[in-house]
């Protein structure tokens, strides 16, 4: 796309495939971080806005949509039923009562009309459900609050509980329970499909799925660190682990309260060759592999 670089790669509750660009003069903004004290982080809006356009593709067709110019810096992005378009930034600021950040832009294409909404600092990842609610994971910060949320006269974190779920309009629906079996300290994945969500999380990394009504299901592990997977009704498919090579891979099968039968497997590519880099997604049954030039899905149906 001349003038325009990738930024994000996700997949939507379809199967769609969903490609950011920005334009290349505004792209370096989206990522700048700086330095305060010994941590890194990332800042929460760009100086300028960028222009932005999401490519929609399918096997049967491929869709160019043009969005807002938007402020939101590392920016996440999944689309509705209905086909708005939700981008989100994982950071926002709290200075007070009344100035925060909204970091949620829903974007209705056919209009041009954009709604800010409050997601929540700390993000990890945002997906959309088949009956258009917006699941939110959270990292630790998210969760135990920065950036003026939570101590020193800050708000609770929007995303204390690790989990939320929003509507299109930005309310807050449901959160994970207080009371839970397992507290989330950090989301290290998210899987909707449907009108259901699953996660994986720190500390002690089971699995959780929610319905569609909210209740929830467990199952232990023995798996640690990994960043996304597929689930299908009898079988889950991780990435690696801490530390583990790219071509690494767990697949297990859903007993009865625990991840059964695990064992480690090498990702291949359809050369027969292993999985070398790129970045991986789990989304539904599949996972998805993409590199700088395809984007590979493998099944567990």
């Amino acid at each position: 796309m001349p003038g325009f670089s990738l930024v994000r790669k996700a997949v939507a509750n379809d199967g769609s495939l969903l490609f950011l660009f920005a334009e290349k003069s505004a792209s370096r903004s989206l990522f700048e971080t700086y330095q305060q004290g010994i941590g890194v982080f990332q800042r929460t809006q760009t100086d300028v806005p960028a222009r932005l356009r999401l490519l929609r593709m399918t096997s049967e067709m491929s869709q160019l949509i043009e969005l807002p110019e938007l402020d939101l810096t590392f920016p996440l992005v999944d689309s509705f039923p209905d086909g708005r378009i939700l981008v989100a930034g994982p950071r926002c600021e709290w200075r007070g009562e009344d100035d925060y950040d909204l970091n949620g832009a829903v974007i209705q294409p056919d209009v041009g009309q954009t709604t800010r909404i409050l997601l929540g600092d700390g993000i990890s990842a945002t997906q959309i459900d088949s009956l258009g609610r917006i699941w939110v994971s959270y990292i630790d910060e998210g969760i135990f609050g920065n950036f003026g949320w939570g101590g020193r006269g800050g708000p609770a974190p929007v995303g204390s509980a690790g989990l939320a779920c929003f509507s299109a309009s930005g309310e807050r629906i449901w959160r994970f329970p207080e009371n839970a079996i397992y507290p989330i300290s950090d989301c290290y994945a998210l899987n909707v499909s449907g009108a259901d969500a699953a996660i994986f999380f720190y500390t002690d990394f089971p699995i959780c799925k929610i319905s569609g009504d909210y209740e929830l299901a467990y199952w232990k592990t023995k798996l640690a660190g990994c960043h996304t997977f597929a689930m299908s009704a009898a079988e889950v498919l991780f990435s690696g682990q801490y530390n583990d090579p790219p071509d690494a891979a767990y697949l297990g099968r859903l007993a009865s309260g625990e991840l059964a039968n695990t064992r480690r497997i090498r990702l291949l590519m359809p050369d027969g060759s292993s999985r070398s880099g790129g970045e991986l997604l789990g989304r539904g049954e599949e996972l998805y592999h993409f590199d700088s030039e395809n984007a590979y899905r493998l099944s567990l149906d």
